[in-house]
């Protein structure tokens, strides 16, 4: 995976360059020592991941974050236990509290390989990315690759490194981020509904305050996503 680092320890740089060359899945591309100072980099380049710390100068990390349109997987690097939350909220696939020793880093490079390749084998699945006359997508799970009918979908619901899609009878836990299905399902049949949820709009009993009702399970509205369901109101 091609990668670079931003943070503004030197310090910093050096141990993860150091993890690094023990690793043959990793080449560090690039350093910066300011998320400002990358920016120009990333418009001219592509990596495949960012080791990004939070709590630098001018432009902090998760604010960096938010400014980029095509992320590359993200793992955060910092000595603040308390962003930990809300870095998830933007689909991270590891945070990182320094100080971390070299076992904790390769279990979070070994996850985002774990993400690389997922994103690889559904890019050679056509209907991986569904439009309005998909009737299903194709998911692995237990090394095994699941055909799931989208009528079938109740919800999707995030779980850590996974995202749980339950149907009415069972249900898939597939290694990926709820971000992927966001952009992949048709915006036409589900909505994300919170940070944790993407729900079928089909299957939708009832809306009441902040909460939508599917079957007997109740789904919080987040209050970043309240917009999404105005489509539901015309």
């Amino acid at each position: 995976m091609k990668s670079i680092i931003i943070d503004d320890e030197p310090l910093a740089h050096s141990i993860i360059k150091s993890y690094c060359e023990k690793l043959e899945t990793i080449e560090i591309k690039a350093s910066f020592h300011s998320a400002l100072d990358a920016l120009p980099w990333l418009n001219e380049n592509t990596v495949d991941l960012i080791f990004l710390d939070i709590n630098m100068p001018v432009l902090k990390g998760l604010d960096f974050l938010k400014t980029l349109n095509n992320k590359p997987l993200v793992i955060i690097t910092s000595a603040y236990q308390e962003y930990a939350l809300e870095s998830y909220d933007l689909d991270v696939v590891d945070y990182l509290l320094k100080p971390f020793d070299f076992n904790r880093f390769i279990k979070a490079v070994n996850r985002a390989f774990a993400y690389k390749q997922l994103q690889k084998g559904s890019e050679t699945i056509a209907t991986a990315q569904t439009t309005d006359t998909s009737e299903s997508i194709f998911v692995k799970s237990d090394k095994k690759l699941h055909q799931v009918q989208l009528a079938g979908i109740l919800y999707l619901e995030s779980a850590g490194s996974y995202v749980k899609i339950h149907m009415a009878n069972k249900t898939i836990m597939v290694l990926n981020r709820l971000a992927y299905f966001e952009k992949s399902l048709n915006s036409k049949q589900f909505v994300r509904v919170h940070k944790s949820f993407i729900v079928s709009i089909g299957k939708i009993d009832l809306i009441e305050g902040n909460q939508v009702q599917i079957g007997e399970r109740k789904i919080p509205i987040g209050q970043t996503y309240k917009n999404n369901l105005s489509q539901l109101y015309h």
